[in-house]
């Protein structure tokens, strides 16, 4: 009870306040906050970032610190000074009550947002693998290279996902397997944001073709347009789907990073 009253004192003598930052992200000051992480996160998590509200920490008038909140319930960041993470674990906890946050989405190599999440849990969920290269040699693809192509309009018929298609096409985002006109299968190829030097792919395969190394063979074309555009590829699957990630790893990928998604009530609903 004496150290509770004794953060809260400190808290009121630094004046502590949230405030929206009404323009939006700050690009610059998310670049360096993935570029202080341990590991990668893909273009799925720093959406949850950049889509998300943003919010300064500030004391008498002085930010100090940062978060971020998506779909008003959910934080996808936090950042403090080191000069004041005495009171990280009051001015979280702050956070949670203030907003009533429901959950979290933290990658395991963001420590300090980690560690404050778990001080704070009812529940874990995992949510996704987040994959890099691991540089070993492995066997060649099985369907070639000269088989892929950007995609165009009139490949939206057959493009598998159901948003922003036509977008996704425009920006050059969306690749193409086909042999003799069958579609085979689509890739994704997506300069990152917050780490302009890495890029997210992934890809997904017709029904009527899977099992037989499309997926695999569009990640590694993939990997090679990725480094041919000077970008380091990087992807990341949902935990629960068994198959893509074993094909990543059959590409070559490994996951050394977890993307989780912690509860901090009871009733939360999983997702």
């Amino acid at each position: 009870m004496g150290q509770a009253n004794e953060e809260k004192r400190r808290k009121t003598e630094m004046n502590i306040r949230f405030v929206k930052n009404e323009a939006g992200a700050n690009l610059q000051q998310l670049m360096e906050y993935a570029a202080r992480l341990t590991g990668i996160g893909d273009d799925f998590w720093e959406g949850h970032i950049l889509n998300g509200v943003h919010y300064s920490i500030l004391s008498n008038h002085t930010e100090i610190g940062y978060f971020t909140l998506c779909g008003n319930e959910k934080i996808t960041s936090f950042y403090m000074l080191a000069s004041c993470l005495k009171l990280g674990q009051t001015i979280f906890r702050q956070i949670l009550n203030d907003f009533c946050v429901k959950t979290a989405f933290v990658a395991t190599c963001d420590e300090l947002f980690l560690s404050l999440c778990m001080d704070n849990h009812k529940s874990i969920e995992m949510q996704a693998y987040f994959f890099e290269h691991s540089g070993v040699n492995v066997r060649p693809p099985e369907w070639g290279r000269e088989l892929m192509r950007p995609a165009a309009m009139e490949d939206v018929k057959d493009i598998l996902d159901t948003e922003y298609v036509e977008e996704n096409i425009r920006a050059g985002r969306y690749y193409v397997m086909r042999e003799n006109g069958v579609f085979l299968g689509q890739g994704f190829f997506h300069p990152d944001n917050l780490t302009p030097t890495q890029a997210s792919i992934g890809m997904s395969v017709h029904p009527d073709h899977r099992c037989k190394g499309v997926g695999r063979s569009i990640i590694m074309h993939l990997m090679e347009i990725s480094r041919e555009k000077m970008f380091t590829p990087i992807c990341g699957c949902w935990y629960y789907n068994h198959n893509s990630k074993r094909t990543l790893e059959s590409a070559g990928f490994v996951s050394k990073t977890r993307l989780l998604n912690i509860h901090f009530t009871e009733d939360a609903t999983h997702e």
